[in-house]
């Protein structure tokens, strides 16, 4: 499990979530816990961080498409 929650934890703090909310939410991911048995704020804190890991990861996407066509070769 630390392996899992650690490679998570990274994954989340280069998507500009805050280290500390990275490190609780890659706990509770990694915990594999079902969400009847995590708290609501423990629910939406993850949601929240893997939006604001989606949201970073599209721009991302993004950015690489726009330099891949204007890459100088």
């Amino acid at each position: 499990m630390q392996e899992k929650e650690r490679l998570f934890q990274t994954e989340l703090v280069k998507a500009c979530v805050p280290y500390h909310q990275a490190e609780k939410v890659a706990y509770i991911i990694a915990s594999e816990q079902p969400n009847e048995q995590l708290a609501e704020e423990d629910i939406q804190l993850v949601k929240q961080a893997c939006r604001q890991w989606l949201e970073q990861r599209q721009r991302w996407k993004v950015i690489s498409q726009i330099v891949d066509k204007t890459s100088f070769r």
